[in-house]
């Protein structure tokens, strides 16, 4: 594993003496657990462990970060990454206003540091004993930004920009001139942005901005699990709850997150040379995971001439953005938009999920075994450029007979904004997309539509249908939803994935956790009781559904979806009486 080191100095002399430790700590890593654990639950250790060579080399990141520390309105620049802890003190970091990182240090930051390049083989923690610390890429170059130098020079000022990916673990409950701004870079240059969502209501904290801009990758956060001693999991995650991660739609109506990961997660500590200290459920730690991850599938990319000649830059992050949310599992309860089905073709998203949970793994299948459009194939992803003359395009989908399965499509594109400050959007020159799944072949008198995606708002259409085994052959189009008459000769750039596959949601055992409280009880089992018995009119006692944990938007999702998820709970058959006897808080049961 290759880890060039950017700092001079003292802190260079540090890390000689680290290189030699790590060289003569092969065995041990063999022998101990890794952390982050939660790096697991998202197939980003599955990805690791399948292709060893991918560490994030060659590619680069920008770490936006706040200082922690104003004085009269004035950021005191401590904003940096502790690089004397033995996780980041060799990787390859420098800091854009060239320090090396000594006049103020952030936590926070640090934290962001250790999920993306830390790397440590020997680690140790009180309740985890030692252990092997590895980031999502440790070998990729990661550029640390002040927050507002890098609003102030780079999105203001035009300062010339470079990195593959952007991340930004931060945000302000309004859009405003910089939010917008850093959508134009992402407009510009192709680069991927992704940030965090905020953390739900726990603190009050609403849908953050940039993640709610359209040309930015929206991170939630999923729930650790509760241990049976009260304390959350290290090790096992849950659900995205609403008390801790923010969620749509944006005050535009527009559907975030896109995705979600787990947070929750062993970090370098910011003040010594070698702790590790426990980071709760936080988006902020969500979106490095999902940065990195990233990271690792341009490494393939760059390294591999087909798939780079395939994947254009001025496409790059819709392309990467579609192959992440169409590779991403749907967790229980996903639904589109509003707790019915009214709206399931003007929401693509699920305002709590976007489109799942992050895999790693599958985004790595996805992007290296995605057919060309051409070809037919169950993966695939395309670049695909629409215009006037051009103003819809089809990929065909070949499914062997009987296998059905389900259809994840994901299609991806940049909304326009001025070049100069204030960075207004540019409606004109933005054009609206739909995506359409149909059914075709010689034995159908006529194509059948299966389903579509036409959001006015959003700049993502997203499907997920369960395919019927009578159909062998399917086009999967993308087109304007505009009536062509109305089209200018602006070409509209975009990124599209699709897969088809497994219901990998099937045997989630979150299924049983009807109440959304990180555990699976007999209170969960009374709230199945009641729906199975038709009785759902009893949870308007508002102490009842208090007492069971229930908020009014579960009951009315539940109410309104029972039948079609009820099939999944099946380790818990019709309950009978004799069999069965509910839990009713407050009751004589």
């Amino acid at each position: 594993m290759s880890r060039k080191i950017i700092n001079s100095g003292w802190l260079a002399l540090l890390a000689m003496g680290w290189a030699v430790a790590a060289s003569a700590s092969q065995e041990r890593a063999s022998d101990v657990p890794v952390q982050p654990a939660s790096f697991a639950y998202c197939g980003v250790r599955d990805l690791q462990q399948a292709e060893p060579n991918l560490t994030g080399l060659d590619v680069s990141i920008a770490a936006v970060c706040r200082s922690m520390t104003y004085v009269g309105g004035l950021p005191q620049e401590d904003y940096r990454f502790n690089m004397v802890h033995q996780s980041l003190r060799g990787g390859r970091v420098f800091f854009e206003d060239g320090s090396e990182g000594f006049y103020g240090l952030s936590p926070h930051a640090t934290a962001v540091g250790g999920i993306l390049i830390g790397l440590d083989f020997y680690g140790e923690h009180p309740l985890t004993g030692p252990f092997v610390y590895k980031g999502v890429c440790p070998d990729a170059a990661v550029e640390v930004f002040e927050f507002w130098r890098f609003v102030s020079l780079t999105v203001f000022g035009g300062k010339t920009f470079s990195s593959d990916i952007l991340t930004l673990s931060l945000g302000e409950f309004y859009e405003d001139w910089w939010t917008r701004g850093i959508e134009r870079l992402a407009q510009k240059t192709g680069t991927l942005v992704v940030a965090s969502v905020g953390n739900g209501l726990r603190v009050s904290e609403r849908l953050l901005y940039p993640a709610g801009g359209a040309n930015v990758l929206a991170v939630g956060v999923v729930q650790a699990q509760i241990e049976p001693n009260g304390e959350p999991s290290l090790t096992s995650f849950s659900l995205p709850n609403r008390q801790i991660s923010s969620f749509g739609p944006t005050a535009e109506g527009r559907c975030k997150p896109d995705l979600v990961a787990p947070g929750r997660a062993l970090v370098p500590a910011a003040y010594d040379a070698g702790t590790y200290e426990i980071a709760g459920d936080y988006s902020s730690l969500a979106a490095p995971v999902v940065s990195g991850t990233a990271a690792l599938l341009l490494q393939k990319v760059y390294q591999t001439p087909l798939l780079a000649e395939r994947m254009r830059q001025e496409t790059r992050n819709s392309v990467l953005k579609a192959i992440l949310m169409t590779s991403a599992q749907k967790l229980p309860w996903w639904h589109k938009g509003g707790p019915g089905k009214e709206d399931d073709s003007l929401v693509p998203l699920d305002w709590l999920q976007g489109a799942g949970l992050l895999d790693a793994k599958e985004a790595y299948v996805l992007l290296t075994e995605g057919a060309r459009p051409e070809e037919g194939g169950l993966k695939g992803w395309d670049s695909p450029i629409l215009d006037s003359e051009h103003p819809e395009v089809v990929y065909p989908i070949f499914v062997p007979a009987g296998q059905g399965g389900w259809l994840t499509a994901t299609a991806v594109w940049n909304r326009s904004f001025e070049e100069q400050f204030p960075f207004r959007p540019l409606k004109e020159e933005d054009r609206d997309l739909r995506l359409e799944l149909w059914a075709v072949g010689p034995n159908l008198p006529e194509p059948v539509l299966l389903d579509f995606s036409d959001s006015p708002l959003d700049t993502v259409e997203h499907l997920y249908v369960r395919l019927p085994e009578t159909y062998t052959s399917y086009e999967l189009v993308l087109r304007f939803s505009q009536p062509q008459a109305t089209l200018n000769r602006r070409q509209q750039l975009a990124g599209l994935a699709w897969s088809v596959g497994p219901d990998k949601a099937a045997d989630n055992p979150w299924w049983y956790d009807l109440n959304e409280d990180g555990k699976i009880d007999q209170i969960d089992k009374s709230i199945s009781f009641i729906f199975d018995q038709g009785r759902a009119e009893i949870l308007a006692d508002s102490s009842l559904s208090s007492q069971l944990e229930l908020g009014p938007e579960r009951v009315e999702l539940l109410s309104r979806q029972w039948q079609d998820w009820r099939p999944y709970l099946r380790l818990w058959n019709e309950p009978e009486e004799e069999k069965f006897s509910p839990f009713i808080p407050g009751s004589e049961n």
